[in-house]
């Protein structure tokens, strides 16, 4: 007569044990999908860091796949500073936002005249990823490395001056100029859009801007 309550009991918690394992599955597949969309966000917004391809939404599509998920939907504007990716894995879908900041990705503005680095961080945040800074302020062992290099390229002082200014000679020294990169044409399009004091005297160098009215 003890025995059919015993299998009572063992039935009881095979079943109990059925639905713990069951609601283990359920967590680690929804801990699955929402590793891949923040993955596949991530992998969005890096693509406005400064240097970066710009290709927001292959980068979103390849990291879902990379965690076993496909993506549902992908807010990936090209340059954006946002990204909002929802993917699924297995039926479980989950959604990501991620945000970035590429101003803060480019080398430091310290030391540029202020007329200068204002005009800078306004070409940024329009660019919105497609432009950043690849050189701004320098001291004179920065320049002296510089142009040392460039003597050492080209061989000659006289060639070597058309590229880089010799140390005390740099307007990157007194903080009046600043090498961009990126799409460099559409930085001097916002420059003349938004009225910005800077200008490119050196048409071998569309890279190089300087503060309007530096050279005298």
């Amino acid at each position: 007569m003890t025995v059919a309550p015993v299998i009572v009991a063992a039935a009881a918690v095979v079943a109990i044990g059925g639905g713990l394992r069951e609601v283990g599955a359920a967590v680690v597949l929804r801990a699955r999908a929402q590793t891949a969309a923040d993955a596949a966000a991530l992998a969005a917004v890096a693509e406005s860091a400064p240097g970066a391809p710009g290709a927001p939404v292959a980068a979103a599509h390849r990291l879902a796949r990379a965690n076993g998920a496909r993506v549902l939907a992908c807010v990936c504007e090209v340059g954006a500073t946002a990204m909002q990716v929802e993917v699924e894995v297995d039926g479980v879908a989950a959604r990501a936002r991620a945000v970035i900041d590429p101003a803060a990705l480019a080398p430091a503005r310290a030391g540029l005249d202020p007329r200068v680095a204002g005009a800078v961080d306004r070409i940024l945040r329009a660019g919105r990823g497609r432009v950043w800074v690849v050189s701004g302020f320098r001291d004179p062992a920065q320049q002296e490395r510089l142009w040392t290099d460039a003597l050492r390229t080209y061989g000659s002082a006289e060639v070597a001056d058309d590229w880089v200014a010799r140390p005390g000679n740099s307007m990157h020294e007194k903080g009046l100029a600043v090498d961009l990169g990126g799409d460099v044409e559409y930085a001097a399009l916002l420059v003349d859009r938004l009225g910005l004091p800077l200008w490119r005297p050196m048409a071998w160098e569309p890279w190089h801007f300087e503060l309007v009215g530096s050279r005298g």
